[in-house]
C-alpha cells in the first residue's frame, strides 16, 4: 500500500498545480479585462477577443503617441495567458499521467489480494526477507572489501616505491622510506610513472581493477546502497526496491499459473517444502496445474533466487 500512498500524493501535489495555473489564467483574464477597459477609456476602441495582430492594425494610428503603450499592454497580457494556459496543458498532462500509474497500482493491488493464494504470498514474502538480509550482508562485506582493496593498493604503491628509488628519490626520505608528506591516499594515488602503473595492473590494484573487483563483488542492488549514505534511508529503499520486485514475481506467477488454470479456485496442495521452495498443485476453473520451484543462492555468495516452473495437469 506504500506505492499506492506515495501516488496518492503525487496526484494531489499535481491536482494542487492545475489548480494554481487555472487560478493564474483567471487572475490575467481579470486584468486583460480592465486593460482593454482602459483602451476604450483612452481612445473608444474595443479590443475584446482581438488577435494581436489585429491589435497591431488597431494600434497603429497611436504608435506615435503615448495611447500605443495601452494596446502593447493587452498585447502582453494575451501572451501571459498564452504562457499560463501552456503551463496548464502540461500539469494536466502531468496530472494524467499520474492517475494513470495510480489507476495501475490500485488494479495491480487488488489483483494480487483477489488472485494471489496465501502461500504464494508466504514464499514470496520468505524470499523477501531472505533477499533483504543477503543484501545487508552484503552491504557490510563490501565496506570490507573496499577497505582491504584500498589498503592494498597504498601498500603496494608504497612499496613499490621505497624498492625503486632510482625513480622515486623525490618521495622518499633520508631513511629510504616514503616520506610522511606523501604517505596518504591522495597523494599516493598521484603518484605517477609508468612502471607503477604496470605494476599494479599485474597486481589487479590501478584503479580500473579495483572498480571491476568491488562490482563483480557487489552487483548492482548493493552498488546503489553504497551512494546512500544515512542507513535508515539506505534500508528504507532495500526494503522498497524489494517489495516492488516481490509484487512484480507474485503477478508474473499468478498470470502463468491463472494461463493454464483460469482464475484460480483452489490452491490447497500448494505447499512451501522444508526447502523453503513452492511446489503442489492449484486448480482453475479452466484445469489444473502443477508448480515446482527450483531455489538456489541464500548462501555468501550469491542471493537466493528461484525459477518456477508450471506444467498442465491432464
Amino acid at each position: 500500500m506504500a506505492d499506492i500512498k506515495n501516488l496518492e500524493e503525487k496526484v494531489a501535489k499535481a491536482e494542487a498545480k492545475v489548480e494554481k495555473c487555472k487560478g493564474t489564467i483567471e487572475r490575467h483574464k481579470k486584468q486583460l479585462d480592465k486593460k482593454i477597459q482602459i483602451v476604450i477609456n483612452a481612445v473608444g476602441v474595443d479590443l475584446t477577443g482581438k488577435t494581436s495582430e489585429e491589435i497591431d492594425e488597431l494600434r497603429e494610428p497611436y504608435i506615435q503617441t503615448e495611447d500605443s503603450w495601452k494596446f502593447y499592454d493587452v498585447k502582453s497580457k494575451l501572451d501571459d495567458i498564452k504562457g499560463a494556459t501552456k503551463k496548464l496543458a502540461d500539469a494536466e498532462q502531468i496530472l494524467a499521467n499520474w492517475n494513470e500509474k495510480l489507476h495501475i497500482e490500485i488494479n495491480r493491488e487488488k489483483f494480487i489480494q483477489e488472485q494471489a493464494p496465501q502461500v504464494i504470498k508466504d514464499f514470496l514474502e520468505q524470499w523477501k526477507q531472505m533477499a533483504y538480509e543477503w543484501n545487508v550482508k552484503r552491504y557490510n562485506d563490501y565496506q570490507d572489501l573496499k577497505e582491504k582493496l584500498r589498503k592494498e593498493a597504498m601498500d603496494t604503491i608504497v612499496e613499490f616505491i621505497e624498492s625503486h628509488p632510482e625513480d622515486y628519490e623525490r618521495y622518499l626520505g633520508e631513511d629510504g622510506k616514503i616520506d610522511s608528506y606523501y604517505a596518504d591516499d591522495y597523494h599516493l594515488s598521484n603518484i605517477g610513472g609508468r612502471s607503477l602503473k604496470a605494476h599494479l595492473e599485474e597486481k589487479e590494484l590501478d584503479y580500473r581493477s579495483i572498480q571491476s573487483r568491488k562490482s563483480d563483488f557487489a552487483g548492482s542492488t548493493v552498488m546503489y546502497m553504497d551512494t546512500i549514505y544515512k542507513e535508515e534511508e539506505r534500508l528504507a529503499w532495500l526494503d522498497k526496491t524489494l517489495e516492488q520486485e516481490k509484487k512484480r514475481k507474485m503477478i508474473d506467477l499468478i498470470h502463468r499459473i491463472s494461463k493454464v488454470t483460469g482464475e484460480i479456485t483452489d490452491a490447497s496442495l500448494l505447499k512451501i517444502n522444508v526447502k523453503g521452495n513452492l511446489d503442489g498443485f492449484v486448480t482453475g476453473e479452466k484445469g489444473k496445474a502443477k508448480v515446482e520451484t527450483i531455489g538456489a543462492g541464500g548462501w555468501n555468495i550469491q542471493v537466493f533466487h528461484f525459477r518456477t516452473l508450471v506444467h498442465p495437469v491432464k
